[in-house]
C-alpha cells in the first residue's frame, strides 16, 4: 500500500506537517480540510495524503512584501562636531538641566 492511497489518524497528519492536531481539527471545523469519519466520534476522523498536501499548500504562510518608504532628505546638515552640536544648544538657551528643571517644577506646582 503507497503512502498515496493511506488514510491518516489526525495524530499520524500532524506529525506529518509538524504541528498540533488541533490545528488539523480547526482546519477540517472551517471547512479547509477534508476529513472521512469512520466511526461515531471524532477520534474515527481520517485524513488522505493528497488532501492534507493539497491544504497543506494551500496554508503555507508567505509574508507580505517589504513597503516601499519614502527617500527622506534632510533640509538641515547634520552637525559634524561635538563644538557644533553645543554651540547650538546654548544658542537655543536649551539644556538637559533646564529642561529636567521645568519638568521637576511642574510636578511640585
Amino acid at each position: 500500500m503507497d503512502l498515496a492511497d493511506k488514510l491518516m489518524t489526525l495524530a499520524q497528519a500532524a506529525e506529518l506537517c509538524a504541528c498540533h492536531p488541533r490545528t488539523l481539527r480547526r482546519a477540517i471545523n472551517d471547512g479547509q480540510l477534508t476529513a472521512m469519519r469512520l466511526g461515531q466520534g471524532a477520534k474515527s476522523d481520517r485524513i488522505h495524503a493528497a488532501d492534507l498536501d493539497a491544504w497543506w499548500q494551500r496554508s503555507r504562510y508567505v509574508p507580505p512584501p517589504m513597503p516601499v518608504l519614502p527617500k527622506v532628505s534632510f533640509t538641515k546638515p547634520l552637525t559634524s562636531s561635538a563644538e557644533e552640536r553645543i554651540a547650538e544648544l546654548l544658542a537655543t538657551k536649551r539644556t538637559k538641566s533646564a529642561d529636567r528643571t521645568a519638568t521637576v517644577r511642574r510636578k511640585r506646582k
